[in-house]
């Protein structure tokens, strides 16, 4: 069960984007001092995850191949109801959890809160009710921080927390399928907006699929998860041998933004005097 791609899309991307981590390395610097690079830019973070918070209604009501009968315009306005609860879900829990530890607002975790309630969700959109929706992605945001503070444990540099949001609640996405599909007849796999369902013996569509379910759903991570894994080291392996997987100390000092693009003046006051040569000798 994984109705819009919590495994096969976003667990696949998180696994691929650790690997990448782990084969690059982490940034220079990054874990010397104990603070957080700064962001890039907040009101650009957050323009970015409404984006991705409208497209999600596309991406997992698009899943249900069309609104040409009624059937599936009423599973399309489930789905749809199921990815909003989660995405405000999922953020508020994060909001919530990070200011109860921190006694501060972090805008940036609300973000990745969101986006991981999306995340969670993917996967059972179209075989859970609205209360379910709300203890996935509850769960996922919790799922989300945890993954957070773990790959920083390790010291592995995951700028943006990609496999935490993506692998993390991905995977944790998948198994929230199985494990909330009470069996009510209209999802995906039990044939109810006119899809093909799981066949029981008696030719009938499948229902309550209990462990079995959960079953099917574990080996899909396990899977996509061994396959990104080995697929993207084979890819990153060798970038990182001769040597294209990294940037520079010098232009790490800079950022490619200084460096690399132009015109360069327009991040001009963050750029401390002492590397203006640097920036003159990389252009």
């Amino acid at each position: 069960m994984d109705f819009a791609g919590s495994g096969i899309v976003h667990m696949a991307g998180g696994v691929g984007a650790l690997t990448g981590a782990i084969w690059a390395g982490p940034r220079k610097g990054r874990w010397e001092n104990p603070e957080e690079f700064d962001p890039h830019s907040l009101p650009l973070i957050i323009l970015g995850t409404f984006i991705l918070w409208f497209g999600w209604y596309g991406f997992n009501c698009g899943s249900t191949l069309g609104m040409a009968t009624l059937e599936r315009g009423y599973m399309a306005a489930q789905v749809a109801m199921n990815t909003t609860i989660a995405a405000a879900t999922g953020g508020l829990t994060v909001f919530i959890l990070k200011y109860g530890l921190t006694r501060k607002y972090d805008i940036g975790g609300f973000c990745n809160g969101i986006l991981a309630g999306l995340v969670s969700i993917t996967a059972g959109c179209g075989n859970v009710e609205c209360g379910s929706a709300f203890a996935i992605a509850l769960l996922g945001g919790l799922f989300y921080v945890a993954g957070s503070v773990l790959i920083k444990k390790l010291k592995i540099d995951d700028p943006v927390d990609a496999f935490a949001v993506h692998g993390v609640a991905g995977a944790w996405g998948v198994l929230a399928a199985a494990l909330f599909d009470w069996g009510k007849d209209f999802d995906h796999y039990h044939g109810w907006s006119g899809f093909s369902c799981m066949t029981a013996e008696d030719g009938s569509c499948k229902t309550g699929l209990g462990g079995e379910g959960v079953a099917a759903n574990i080996a899909e991570v396990v899977a996509i998860m061994a396959w990104v894994a080995v697929c993207s080291s084979l890819v990153f392996g060798p970038l990182r041998a001769v040597g294209w997987l990294r940037a520079s100390d010098d232009v790490q000092d800079v950022g490619f933004d200084q460096a690399k693009h132009s015109p360069s003046k327009g991040y001009a006051s963050t750029i401390p005097p002492d590397n203006t040569k640097v920036i003159e000798s990389e252009i």
